[in-house]
């Protein structure tokens, strides 16, 4: 008779084999939100073709293709929020509950990883000529017929060939391409010296897609992406714009633009990341808060047809920067806010009517040019008081911002007057002092004499590398 002294053991055994092989089943990646207007489409093992929604469920094989103006947040595994941008085509080639493989055949993924979540597990982006992988960080691949690109935002990324061969580390800042001496990885300095402009504007827009795309998941955690998502969303945000502000400053404009414009509410949170970066690595503190107020402002409003709306962006735009940049260096505070007054209130007016050119500028500009006095005075009084001149400073230049975001804008009948005496209260308000609006020194010429930020691209944009 055949013993059965050993069936316990064989039966551990057995159930321990069965649960890892259960865990290695292939699992369903989920589409969490889509942005844009355009068409996005996935197609199942078997060839039908289907229109991809957000709760959709794609199992391993699935192609997905996006179209002209539209994107796709997909989770392909716990702790991996994979964003597929417009006029790209990728295939889940694996989803199982330890790893997930997204082969990029064409156009460019933003990869946001959470080590936490991902909890040993694997994700990793395929090119045509090797695996770009992490375990806890932010970059963006794109691909171009055989060839590739990585920049990384964050972390660190490892690049495996395909066929064997030494893997390829690209630290924060880092940039690879494939057919750039072997793919060995160079910092955007590096980049900067050389006279290849096309590759220069590629990093540049790759840094821009990497920064909106954490801000849509900062931004949106009730209904679509996890609290817990969100939380580390924020703070690879941070991390993010303080490589592109240290390491790619040419990006630094077109990334606030962007990120705003894709979501309007994480504007302050990027303006105050990009100034304490610069504050942290001893760079001009008032530039960069010039250049991130006003980048972020237009981006928002831009988004809007709401004048009160993209006041409110204004004021709080110019009250993150004006409050990080004087806590960063307070002997500058008055030139501090009222360059982000001026600035803020510049953005916000001509992306609005950009966007809205039917609406009325006197109004657009009077409001904006009160809520940016107001914040960039709250701001300033928040480090220490501000002087009734300093206050009357910072009111003259939120109109000189308006009028010249006006005229920036194509609109020419913005009243001065009025302007005057709406940035005057607000900076009354926003700094305890009493300003009156003949206190105010109205702007002289309608010249833009800060920086004219482009307004914000659309997710259209696709990172194609050199072929």
């Amino acid at each position: 008779m055949r013993s059965f002294r050993n069936l316990p053991g064989l039966a551990l055994l057995f159930i321990g084999a069965f649960l890892l092989a259960a865990k290695s089943f292939a699992q369903e990646a989920k589409v969490l939100k889509l942005v844009g207007a355009g068409t996005a489409t996935y197609t199942v093992p078997g060839g039908l073709k289907i229109p991809l929604k957000e709760g959709a469920s794609l199992p391993a094989n699935s192609e997905v293709e996006t179209g002209a103006g539209v994107e796709v947040y997909l989770e392909a595994i716990p702790g991996a929020i994979a964003t597929i941008k417009a006029n790209s085509r990728v295939v889940l080639e694996a989803v199982t509950g330890v790893e997930a493989t997204i082969d990029l055949k064409q156009g460019n993924i933003v990869s946001q990883i959470d080590k936490n979540r991902l909890a040993g597990r694997t994700y990793g982006v395929r090119t045509p000529k090797g695996v770009a992988s992490a375990r806890g960080t932010v970059y963006t691949v794109a691909v171009n017929g055989v060839e590739y690109s990585v920049v990384t935002g964050s972390g660190t990324v490892s690049i495996t060939p395909i066929g064997g061969g030494a893997s390829i580390s690209v630290g924060a800042g880092g940039i690879s391409f494939s057919d750039l001496n072997g793919g060995a990885p160079q910092t955007a300095a590096q980049l900067q010296a050389s006279p290849d402009a096309a590759r220069i504007t590629q990093v540049n827009e790759a840094a821009a897609v990497a920064v909106a795309a954490l801000a849509v998941v900062a931004a949106n955690t009730t209904g679509t992406f996890s609290a817990a998502a969100g939380a580390t969303a924020a703070a690879e945000l941070t991390s993010t714009m303080t490589t592109v502000v240290q390491q790619i400053p040419t990006a630094v404009a077109q990334s606030a633009a962007l990120a705003s414009a894709a979501a309007p509410s994480q504007a302050a949170a990027i303006v105050t990341a990009a100034v304490n970066a610069a504050a942290s690595s001893g760079q001009n503190v008032t530039q960069v808060a010039q250049t991130v107020a006003q980048a972020a402002a237009q981006g928002a409003a831009s988004t809007t047809t709401d004048t009160a709306a993209a006041a409110a962006v204004a004021q709080s735009v110019a009250q993150a920067a004006a409050n990080a940049a004087t806590t960063a260096a307070p002997e500058n505070a008055v030139a501090i806010a009222q360059a982000v007054s001026q600035s803020a209130a510049q953005g916000a007016t001509q992306g609005l009517i950009v966007a809205n050119p039917t609406l009325d500028s006197n109004t657009v500009g009077t409001n904006i040019a009160g809520s940016a006095a107001q914040g960039a005075a709250q701001g300033a009084t928040s480090v220490g008081s501000t002087t009734q001149a300093q206050a009357q400073a910072i009111a003259g230049a939120a109109v000189q911002g308006a009028v010249q975001g006006a005229t920036s804008g194509g609109a020419s009948n913005i009243n001065v007057s009025s302007a005057t005496s709406a940035a005057a209260n607000g900076a009354s308000a926003g700094s305890g002092t009493v300003v009156t609006a003949a206190s105010v020194v109205a702007p002289t010429t309608t010249t833009p004499t800060a920086p004219n930020i482009v307004t914000p691209v659309n997710p259209d944009v696709v990172v194609s590398p050199s072929s």
